[in-house]
């Protein structure tokens, strides 16, 4: 039985190997980490008023409505913040490369 939940965890690409590629912000400086982090902040919570200034108060009454600018802009400062990680980490990459040649 715990051989077949290993291998459904292999079939699903869960595997006992060793960790292999980039830490998350690897090779960034601490102050551009601390940058993108307090900039995703205040971009979630601008995103957040915006879609409170622009949904009409009565559907702000249902639940499920109510949640719906903070779910958008935490969506939208991930992606903020997994997209700028990966321009910082592939300039640091670049910068390693000619500072190599």
């Amino acid at each position: 039985m715990i051989e077949e939940a290993f291998d459904l965890l292999s079939w699903l690409g869960m595997t006992k190997g060793e960790k292999t590629g980039r830490p998350f912000f690897g090779d960034v400086s601490k102050r551009a980490v601390t940058l993108v982090l307090l900039s995703s902040l205040m971009l979630m919570s601008g995103v957040k008023s915006l879609l409170v200034y622009l949904i009409p108060t009565a559907y702000l009454e249902d639940d499920i409505i109510a949640v719906l600018p903070s779910i958008v802009g935490l969506l939208v400062a991930l992606v903020y913040i997994l997209v700028l990680e990966r321009l910082l980490h592939d300039q640091a990459v670049s910068r390693n490369d000619v500072d190599e040649m």
